[in-house]
């Protein structure tokens, strides 16, 4: 046995299972002795005539391996060869070109088609044996790489399903901040068409978020190489988003979502517990402002019981420290109703003597006097009083300080049907 008759036969023992072979070849006798060969090794062969036979069949079924001769009718096996590799998908299979031309110039042009390899004629079995098997592991090769591609294709495609269907935003950049991907929820959060976006700068497209803690922890994320989680407001700080950045295949990859009704439900807890903490001072300092007004009410009493008959002024004097600290007892009052969270302490009183009262409490030792237009005959209404009367104080403080020389205050009072 020949040293390569050993070498074709060593290798002819390591044939892939069989596989799909398309050859093309003009010469009848050349065709069948051919397809003979290769079916030996246990192949299926469809042989045809011509290139434009071969586009034919191509159109019908898929063959990972093309073997062609150069010199055909009509279109030549190297332009069969140049279109197909320039067609999509077209480094996915197997070409062994045969031809008699044997000039380095010719073969390179071969190779330069896209040929994976070459015959030269007339064909030793033995040689082409050898060229088979070689050519049987590159395919090997080839229809794994093809496996991996469509698996991955396939999780691609599976991925980006799911990326669509979150309810979280999701969009991704390179390494140059150029927007790879963003899906459907992503393009309601940002206010964008992903068709805007795909292959534009981010900081560009969003100048409005290089400040603060979107760049700081978008940045982070790309430069440390660590997943970042934080959340951050628009520019009217209205609408909240959590994020989480992490790198991803040398840029960063971002889930957002909205969560503005969560902080103000938040926002609003917080503002309850500030106001229950606000209640129970509140309660603190009514209880020790009642247990003063009862020592200041007794010895006002005390006191008017002590006065001389005859002293008129004293006696006015005591009535009005008595008045003030009864006001001062309503909003010690009060104080408790709001550390209790209880409504106003209604009651129905005359809105006429409501007015006038407070209007001269109010008014005592300023400099402005009141003129009151309120009728007797107000009609009485279910009212807090003490209410009623940090009203009046309150609109009757804001006329002294507008006056501060002196002036006149006019109070009016109707009944109006609503």
């Amino acid at each position: 046995m020949l040293a390569r008759d050993l070498v074709a036969w060593i290798l002819g023992t390591f044939i892939i299972p069989e596989m799909r072979i398309l050859l093309v070849e003009d010469h009848p006798e050349s065709r069948r002795a051919l397809q003979r060969l290769i079916e030996r090794r246990g192949h299926e062969v469809v042989a045809v005539g011509s290139a434009e036979e071969a586009e034919v069949e191509l159109t019908k079924q898929s063959f990972p391996f093309l073997f062609l001769e150069w010199k055909l009718p009509g279109k030549s096996g190297v332009e069969l060869c140049r279109e197909l590799r320039a067609a999509p998908n077209g480094d996915e299979f197997f070409i062994l070109l045969v031809t008699a031309r044997n000039d380095t110039q010719d073969l390179e042009q071969a190779l330069e088609a896209g040929a994976n390899d070459y015959l030269i004629k007339p064909l030793d079995p033995a040689r082409l044996n050898v060229r088979l098997s070689v050519a049987e592991r590159r395919i090997r090769a080839l229809i794994e790489r093809n496996q991996a591609r469509a698996e991955l294709q396939e999780t691609v495609r599976k991925m980006t399903d799911i990326l669509e269907k979150t309810s979280d935003g999701f969009f991704a950049v390179d390494r140059d901040w150029k927007f790879t991907f963003v899906n459907r929820q992503a393009e309601k959060l940002l206010d964008r068409r992903r068709q805007e976006l795909i292959g534009k700068d981010f900081w560009i497209e969003f100048p409005e978020f290089t400040r603060d803690a979107f760049e700081e922890n978008y940045r982070r994320a790309m430069s440390e190489q660590v997943a970042v989680k934080f959340e951050a407001s628009d520019t009217s700080g209205q609408v909240w988003f959590e994020l989480l950045a992490y790198p991803s295949g040398g840029g960063v990859s971002v889930f957002l979502r909205d969560v503005t009704d969560r902080k103000r439900v938040e926002q609003e807890r917080l503002t309850t517990s500030k106001l229950e903490s606000l209640g129970t001072l509140a309660g603190g300092i009514a209880h020790d402002l009642n247990n003063i007004l009862t020592v200041i009410s007794g010895n006002i009493g005390l006191a008017q019981i002590e006065a001389p008959g005859d002293s008129a002024n004293l006696h006015s004097f005591l009535w009005r420290a008595g008045e003030a600290a009864q006001h001062a007892a309503q909003l010690s009052n009060q104080l408790l109703t709001f550390s209790k969270g209880g409504a106003p302490l209604k009651r129905v009183a005359s809105i006429s003597d409501l007015v006038t009262q407070a209007t001269e409490f109010s008014l005592h030792g300023s400099n402005l006097r009141a003129e009151l237009d309120v009728p007797p005959d107000l009609w009485r209404s279910a009212v807090d009083p003490g209410q009623i009367e940090q009203v009046i104080n309150a609109l009757i403080i804001n006329a002294r300080e507008a006056m501060p020389h002196g002036g006149t205050v006019q109070v009016s009072a109707n009944n109006v049907e609503i």
